[in-house]
């Protein structure tokens, strides 16, 4: 028992998942490697419950095929979110764009009355983050690509 006891309390985590990255003024940044709007409505209805002002969703897309495929489910999902930021896709094997961007996605989630902005690349997510997000709100970057690298940005400035 003293091994099960052990490994309960030096339990972190699972890596990706609802995974507290730290803070800056007085943000709370979240990641979450969700990439599918069944994972993306579960993530963003539990935080929900996480104490905060406003909850920030920045989202990379992962794949034009299925960022196309699943594009009205993707904009309910995200809409869960108050203010949701999109990155450019992350294509990962694909070259063929379908003729979608994350642009695309950002007028469908416009219709559904969200607060949403398309930047195109992290340095400019990370400036308006920086500028946008008050003391007490909750960022979440969500997907599958390296989305990771602009909550990991923030905190460490």
């Amino acid at each position: 028992t003293d091994f099960i006891v052990n490994g309960l309390n030096n339990y972190s985590g699972t890596d990706r998942r609802f995974q507290y990255k730290g803070t800056f003024n007085g943000v709370t940044v979240v990641d979450d490697y969700a990439h599918h709007p069944d994972e993306i409505e579960a993530t963003l209805t539990t935080a929900k419950n996480y104490p905060h002002k406003n909850l920030w969703c920045i989202f990379q897309p992962h794949t034009y095929t299925r960022t196309k495929a699943l594009m009205n489910k993707f904009a309910e999902a995200l809409s869960l979110a108050d203010k949701i930021v999109l990155a450019k896709i992350y294509p990962a094997r694909e070259t063929d764009d379908l003729g979608i961007s994350s642009d695309t996605l950002r007028c469908e989630i416009e219709k559904l009355g969200k607060e949403v902005y398309y930047i195109d690349t992290f340095e400019g997510i990370e400036k308006f983050i920086s500028e946008k997000c008050i003391n007490g709100d909750l960022l979440i970057t969500m997907g599958a690509g390296d989305v990771v690298l602009i909550g990991e940005n923030l905190t460490q400035k």
